[in-house]
């Protein structure tokens, strides 16, 4: 079958790992690199769940840290090299383009697009359509138009607003009231809060976002979205 998938999250990334051994899978994503900026939580529950996944070499650069919270980790790093193994799996990327409809006929989808890159195609023909992300407008005010007809969204827990600051570790060593606090080996602590934090670092973030996420901190691992994306996968088809 041929599968596309809206949006080049860490789900997306994921779960195209679980398809592309059997079907055709492309990823189509407004900005011009997947997983940056960075809006997730750098977090490994169990580390093992990387055996088989990431090399020695691969998990040196995520600069794993235990708190906790679970492992803290460079989670662009974590988007790169898993972009990378869906790439070397035959995983397609259409990066800087966007959907300007949506259209069903019969069992298939036709998806009309629109790009910055030369080589992508202007429609293309689908048998499953997934939204892997809620719709956000990218810089430049570009969004996609997922219309006529809408196509299935991954399922995701229920979502709430969450602010996230990266600081030196050396300012978050006192109680900072954040939901999340994540170390990493680089120096550096990723604080992440439910409500706005009235916390400041000394020093200022290094790095801050706000971004809607599961509202339960058990859903913002790696491990609790790999799960996800195998229950899906196993249903999808």
């Amino acid at each position: 079958m041929d599968i596309v998938l809206i949006g080049g999250s860490i789900e997306a990334l994921l779960l195209s790992l679980e398809l592309v051994n059997k079907h055709n899978v492309s990823i189509v994503e407004l900005e011009a690199e997947i997983g940056l900026p960075v809006h997730h939580p750098g977090r490994i529950i169990d580390l093992t769940s990387l055996d088989g996944f990431f090399t020695d070499q691969q998990q040196s650069f995520l600069e794993l840290k235990e708190n906790v919270d679970g492992w803290g980790c460079r989670w662009e790093w974590v988007m790169k090299h898993t972009a990378a193994i869906a790439a070397r799996r035959g995983v397609s990327f259409l990066t800087r383009t966007r959907i300007r409809s949506c259209t069903q006929h019969d069992a298939s989808y036709v998806l009309e697009l629109t790009s910055t890159e030369r080589t992508t195609p202007t429609h293309i023909a689908a048998d499953r359509v997934v939204l892997m992300t809620h719709p956000s407008i990218a810089p430049g005010g570009r969004d996609h138009t997922l219309l006529p007809s809408s196509p299935l969204a991954f399922p995701s827990p229920h979502l709430v607003e969450w602010f996230g600051g990266t600081v030196l570790t050396a300012d978050a060593r006192n109680d900072v009231g954040a939901d999340l606090v994540l170390e990493r080996n680089d120096g550096t602590t990723e604080l992440w809060w439910s409500t706005t934090p009235s916390w400041m670092p000394p020093q200022g973030f290094l790095e801050q976002c706000r971004v809607r996420l599961p509202e339960d901190t058990a859903e913002l691992s790696l491990d609790s979205v790999m799960s996800r994306a195998r229950d899906f996968a196993a249903d999808f088809l």
